[in-house]
């Protein structure tokens, strides 16, 4: 089900869409931005808020008597965040909890720089995620694991200058009023200022081409940003060297100069990538189809958002609100409404954020395969978490394709499956079984691969030119041998798919072969 996938990603921009909507030129007589900028600057504060996530539904027909099950019980889906405390840029914590149509789990959370730790209702251990894992951006791949450690902090640090530079760059929605309101923050009554911006999915699509260009373009802008980071990261730098480290790349980023000039063009690339990737969203052209996200563009998308301001131009309430239609992928879902709403106080006041304890253990997600995995094996598997996961995200069901090749080289980074001489079908064990939530071992001496089954706990054992292997110490005979063929190790695929409880199916018209495991 793709749209797991789509409301976590649309969930996690609302506050993107909210800064770009507000635009860089007061409107009468506010000056949304100014707010905008203020407030991110905002050292400690407490705040309340919920995202609401409605799946609009569409033709169910197709859909099995257990996937109308899932969709009823995901139909709507509310995220709240009460008690939360910002102490600094690098310490907050919340209370929250997800409610949907089977119960309601609570969970509390808490940042520790750039690491986001959840201590959830069925979890054995908490959660650890950082948000900067699986970046793609290749310049944080040149820099060292302690510049690397500390790289979220400093950019929450200067935080505000990077919302600076996306307001300098964002032009003003077409439709925007200002009012005079009173209205209530934590049950006071405050004399505000409202925004109400509306706009279309083809708007917005302009309003984001726009803000791209304008910020590709902007080199002075992106410089001086850059500039701002170096400052903040320069302590750590100069103390790193000043510590005696012999690393060669620390010494080059001793030079401002030189380091600037060093970053500069992978990021101007990496932008160039994300623009380049909005426009393939915008067209709905994608290597895997349509993007869900194009519909976010369509003329029949509407988005309204309410930014509510002091007299010392500081944010205290805000809320937006999201109708999309979605491509018909036989999920059975039409569309997708999302709301948020937030209210924030005591800015600038002391604030002391909780923290989770993690000196017993924590799991450690990232963006790889076997992340969910381990992360379902933390779980109590009565727990409601587990179930939401399991039975109605279906988060475990996997599709696994690859093209047939004669046996030769492909130019592909995915290896791919070929028909040897004994006329069976051969697949990239690790490839295939990591996708499929298994773990991959080598043994270079015994030449020997080890599968773990995440979720059945299944343990594979293979040998390199032997037909041979072992599933929790059975024997079982391979109809071809494992072999290594373009530097990977290849295997039956009817073998390893059925071990790690797969099914095969082939596509003799495109030469395709399918891995589906629920």
């Amino acid at each position: 089900m793709y749209k797991k996938k789509l409301t976590w990603r649309l969930s996690a921009a609302l506050v993107f869409l909210l800064l770009m909507l507000t635009g860089c030129q007061a409107v009468q007589g506010l000056d949304i931005a100014a707010a905008i900028k203020n407030s991110a600057a905002v050292k400690s504060f407490e705040s309340k808020g919920s995202l609401q996530i409605e799946l609009v539904p569409g033709d169910t027909s197709k859909l099995t008597a257990d996937e109308q099950k899932s969709l009823s019980a995901l139909q709507n889906v509310k995220i709240e965040l009460t008690n939360v405390k910002s102490q600094n840029a690098q310490q907050l914590s919340a209370d929250g909890s997800i409610t949907y149509g089977k119960g309601t789990i609570p969970f509390k959370l808490a940042t520790e720089g750039t690491k986001l730790l959840i201590s959830i209702e069925g979890a054995k251990k908490p959660i650890v995620y950082d948000l900067l894992a699986g970046s793609n951006v290749s310049f944080m791949n040149m820099l060292p694991a302690v510049i690397q450690e500390q790289f979220g902090n400093k950019i929450a640090e200067v935080k505000p200058a990077i919302i600076g530079f996306i307001l300098a760059n964002t032009a003003n929605p077409s439709n925007i009023t200002v009012s005079a309101v009173t209205d209530k923050v934590n049950g006071a009554d405050l004399s505000l200022q409202k925004a109400h911006i509306e706009l279309n999915g083809t708007e917005l699509a302009s309003l984001l081409r726009k803000l791209f260009s304008n910020i590709l373009a902007d080199e002075a802008g992106l410089k001086e940003l850059l500039n701002q980071l170096y400052d903040a990261l320069s302590p750590v730098i100069e103390e790193q060297i000043s510590a005696g480290s012999s690393d060669f790349t620390l010494k080059v980023l001793g030079n401002k100069e030189f380091a600037l000039g060093l970053v500069y063009q992978p990021i101007h690339d990496f932008l160039e990538t994300t623009a380049d990737s909005l426009e393939k969203a915008i067209a709905g052209d994608t290597e895997q189809g349509p993007s869900p996200l194009h519909g976010l563009f369509d003329g029949k998308s509407t988005l309204q958002a309410d930014i509510y301001t002091d007299a010392d131009k500081l944010v205290h309430k805000q809320a937006l609100a999201l109708s999309m239609p979605l491509p018909d992928k036989g999920t059975g879902v039409a569309g997708l409404k999302l709301s948020f709403v937030s209210e924030t106080w005591n800015a600038n006041k002391p604030v002391t954020a909780a923290t989770i304890d993690i000196s017993g253990g924590a799991v450690q997600m990232g963006t790889e395969a076997s992340s969910i995995y381990h992360m379902l094996n933390n779980l109590d598997k009565q727990s409601l978490f587990y179930k939401m996961l399991r039975e109605d995200m279906k988060v475990t069901k996997k599709e696994v394709s690859l093209k047939l090749t004669d046996g030769a080289a492909s130019p592909s980074d995915t290896p791919q499956p070929f028909i040897n001489e004994d006329n069976k079908t051969m697949v990239p064990v690790r490839f295939i079984s990591e996708k499929l939530g298994a773990e991959v071992g080598w043994n270079g001496d015994l030449q020997e691969v080890t599968i773990k089954d995440l979720l059945s706990g299944t343990t594979i054992i293979l040998k390199l030119d032997s037909k041979l292997a072992t599933v929790d110490g059975a024997a079982i005979e391979l109809e071809s041998a494992a072999t290594l063929h373009n530097g990977s190790t290849f295997v039956p695929i009817r073998f390893i798919a059925e071990s790690l409880g797969g099914k095969v199916s082939f596509n003799d018209e495109t030469r395709t072969v399918t891995i589906k495991r629920e």
